[in-house]
């Protein structure tokens, strides 16, 4: 009898080392997906919690604002950073629906990937009846609309008009600027679709294009005192670091425990975004 017939076929050593090289990189992304899947621990961000004295300035208080998807998530921030207060959150209802007096009155303008549409949209919104009510305004874009294909630089060229235009016509309201929100950073399955042509707009250049973007909304308007800065809110350092380097410049990225899905503000996140609007508008009112 031969030692195969004694003991079963052997595998013959090239192929057993092969085979031992795919199990541990397997088993290397297996671990690499599970942290990416384990949830950061949000409680160790830590919320600045808006005074009572805010609180009250933001209630009595007309805004009226453009947004998307993380928009809302900031909406449902001020609703939670009210009820954790233990106060009665203020209206917020859409712009169809405006009661006229001090509400929250948001409006989905345009459609994501469009920044020049919501631009348009938001126009429309303060010009109409929702304008002639608000003593405060702002559009948030999100972070589909400046991507690693986009020209940033035209796109902050067409906003700063748009608020000169409407600053312009509507010297009643007081405006607000705002940064535009971040990704995380990529996932490896992320990573993976990314490399067959499924683009998420999670990359780094995608994240690099948005800083580029934010850099210059800074350097336009965080002197006036009037900029909702979602971006530094989003990166807070305080659990992972959220401050990346790529074509030798720094870029900040979205901390994972403000984040429910890579993209949106989970219920910290959207109360920590929340908590800095509510500032900003108290302080202007005050």
């Amino acid at each position: 009898m031969t030692t195969s017939e004694r003991t079963g076929t052997r595998w013959p050593a090239k192929r057993r080392w092969r085979w031992a090289v795919t199990s541990a990189a397997l088993l290397a992304l297996a671990g690499i997906g599970v942290w990416f899947m384990v949830p950061r621990p949000a409680e160790a961000v830590a919320v600045t919690e808006p005074t009572s004295g805010q609180l009250d300035a933001f209630t009595e208080t007309s805004v009226l604002f453009g947004h998307q998807s993380v928009g809302m998530n900031v909406l449902d921030g001020v609703e939670n950073v009210y009820r954790d207060a233990g106060r009665e959150p203020p209206q917020i209802v859409e712009a169809s629906d405006s009661p006229g007096g001090a509400a929250i009155v948001h409006a989905y303008v345009g459609a994501n990937g469009d920044p020049h549409g919501k631009f348009a949209a938001f126009r429309d919104l303060v010009d109409g009846p929702a304008g002639d009510a608000a003593a405060i305004a702002l559009v948030k874009l999100c972070y589909t609309d400046i991507t690693a294909s986009t020209d940033a630089e035209a796109v902050f060229a067409e906003y700063t008009a748009l608020m000169a235009d409407l600053e312009r016509r509507h010297p009643d309201i007081a405006f607000l600027y705002a940064t535009v929100p971040l990704t995380t950073d990529r996932s490896w399955r992320a990573n993976l679709k990314a490399l067959f042509g499924s683009d998420d707009q999670m990359g780094p250049a995608d994240n690099q294009a948005r800083e580029r973007y934010n850099t210059l909304i800074r350097e336009e308007y965080a002197a006036s005192g009037r900029l909702f800065d979602i971006a530094a809110v989003e990166a807070t350092m305080e659990t992972d670091p959220a401050v990346r380097t790529g074509d030798e410049a720094e870029y900040h990225v979205l901390n994972t425990a403000l984040s429910s899905d890579a993209g949106h503000l989970n219920d910290v996140g959207g109360r920590i975004a929340a908590a800095e609007l509510i500032r900003i508008v108290a302080d202007l009112r005050s």
